[in-house]
């Protein structure tokens, strides 16, 4: 639930982000892009602090933290209509919000999954996910378009709106007259979606998911025979193993922030996990462009009446029935395989744009991104958790949630700048170009994963080799015994069991002798 209500409130205003800036408060589109920018860069560099706040908090309070600062930054957003007030909201409060979203909730899905159900349960993740950018699309179009239909003062307010946005871009201080547009309407629903969360967040519990019940907790229990509905409720079936599950209070690791690092950093598979998501930074900027290039392109391209939500919504909708089909065919494929074929898909759908400028151009550049992502993007999840360490597990998704974030600020400088010289507002166009350039960019992700594979590929010794225990002699100590009665043959003990001699105690606390032949006396 936390998860769709935060995409939501996410994706609905990504694909408003950059056109509400130059609507509403009259910036241009350098200066959106810009901004765009750099609030996902301040994503990124908020998150990695807050990655050692989230081990130190926890999930469930990261959460309820986030989601309140979350809310108060978009009801300032929908209020104001100062530059600056706006800019220090979409900077300092919605970013900090953002950063403890993300991150905690696939956290959360790691604590309260285990080895058996947590690839299924990171691919109903991503599909939620995409549930909420499918639904996001239309209640964009809706906003955006349909409102303008049904409101006849709109047109006029439009006009108005540019008249006072010249007014500010000449003098700062001077505030327009508020009133509620397509854009703020988009930006009020994201606030009903925030409220919901923060109620949401203190249901949330900190707990942690066990792979199988102790059997010294199972003896306990059946050895007092006293039917314990606490232990009961704690333990379920996992999917696919048949075996008990144990859910227990889940402590968070304490440690200062360079402490964390530092135990973080001392890993060789930290720096393969940091090279490869410095390596998807640029196939990350693809999905950025359909938030900051792509609404404004088919706008001026196509008229303001184009459904860009809806083409917009193409992607989700392709994710939802092709991640479930793509997870089940490819559990045992290694994720930084599907993550390598993946990117090369992914980065071959900006050509299409380079090929012809229309509405199709646009759904087949939605159509082949998307086949690519169901490959790739949810294996991401899956390769983070396979290498990061428990208690540790904000700090890993901080930074493997940083080339999302961290694309949007060349994204932003990038969109800005080309959309201004190849497909301004008035004058003549050249997007073919604007989008051969974005394609070249974009393509040196999955090349950079070619050359780099032997580095990256790479696993530390945990699964390369089996620790041999060292063989322990055990001094005999003859015990005193009955004349022999019986004996009884027992499974031949292996030379390497350290304690193959010795005394051995049976379940009535007699003391019995075993020799080397496997003949208890």
């Amino acid at each position: 639930v936390l998860k769709f209500l935060d995409s939501y409130s996410y994706f609905s205003f990504s694909i408003i982000f950059t056109l509400f800036l130059s609507a509403d408060f009259g910036f241009t589109d350098v200066e959106a892009g810009s901004i765009y920018g750099l609030w996902g860069a301040l994503i990124t560099i908020y998150g990695l602090v807050a990655g050692c706040i989230i081990d130190n908090l926890g999930v469930a309070k990261s959460l309820r933290i986030g989601f309140l600062v979350s809310l108060v930054s978009r009801a300032c957003i929908f209020l104001t209509t100062s530059k600056q007030f706006l800019i220090v909201n979409v900077c300092i409060l919605l970013p900090m919000g953002n950063c403890l979203g993300i991150p905690v909730l696939t956290t959360g899905i790691r604590r309260y999954t285990n080895e058996h159900n947590r690839g299924f349960a990171f691919g109903l993740f991503y599909v939620i996910m995409n549930v909420a950018a499918l639904l996001s699309g239309p209640i964009v179009d809706m906003c955006t378009i349909l409102y303008k239909d049904m409101d006849p003062q709109a047109d006029n307010d439009d006009d108005q709106r540019m008249l006072e946005d010249q007014a500010v871009q000449e003098d700062d201080t001077v505030l327009g007259e508020w009133s509620l547009t397509g854009y703020r309407l988009v930006v009020l629903s994201g606030i009903v979606s925030n409220i919901l969360a923060v109620f949401v967040t203190f249901t949330v519990r900190e707990i942690k998911i066990e792979s199988k019940v102790d059997e010294d907790d199972e003896e306990e229990n059946s050895s007092s025979g006293v039917n314990n509905i606490g232990t009961q409720q704690r333990s379920c079936a996992a999917a696919g193993g048949g075996k008990p599950a144990k859910v227990s209070t889940f402590r968070p690791l304490q440690g200062s922030a360079s402490q964390i690092l530092k135990e973080t950093m001392a890993t060789k598979d930290f720096w393969r996990f940091l090279a490869v998501c410095l390596i998807l930074l640029n196939i990350r900027m693809i999905f950025r462009h359909l938030d900051a290039t792509l609404p404004k392109y088919m706008i001026r391209e196509f008229g303001e009446n184009t459904p860009k939500g809806t083409i917009y919504s193409i992607n989700p909708a392709l994710i939802i029935i092709l991640v479930p089909l793509v997870t089940a065919a490819t559990t045992k494929v290694d994720p930084l395989v599907m993550i390598h074929y993946g990117s090369y898909i992914s980065a071959a759908s900006v050509f299409a744009l380079v090929i012809s400028t229309s509405v199709g151009a646009c759904a087949v550049f939605v159509i082949i991104l998307s086949i690519g992502e169901a490959v790739w993007s949810p294996r991401l999840y899956d390769y983070t958790m396979s290498v990061v360490q428990e208690g540790r597990e904000g700090t890993y998704m901080a930074l493997s949630s940083a080339p999302l974030f961290l694309a949007k600020l060349p994204v932003g400088f990038m969109s800005g700048e080309l959309l201004q010289k190849y497909c301004p507002e008035d004058g003549p166009r050249n997007s073919k170009m604007m989008w051969l350039i974005i394609g070249l960019t974009t393509a040196t992700s999955p090349i950079l994963m070619t050359l780099c594979w032997p580095f990256i590929s790479k696993k530390d010794g945990k699964a390369q080799y089996e620790e041999v225990e060292e063989e322990v002699m055990v001094p005999y100590e003859p015990t005193s015994f009955q004349p022999l009665q019986t004996e009884v043959s027992l499974p031949r003990v292996r030379p390497t069991d350290p304690g193959y001699m010795g005394s051995t105690s049976n379940s009535q606390g007699e003391h019995s002798s075993v020799d080397n032949r496997g003949i208890m006396s």
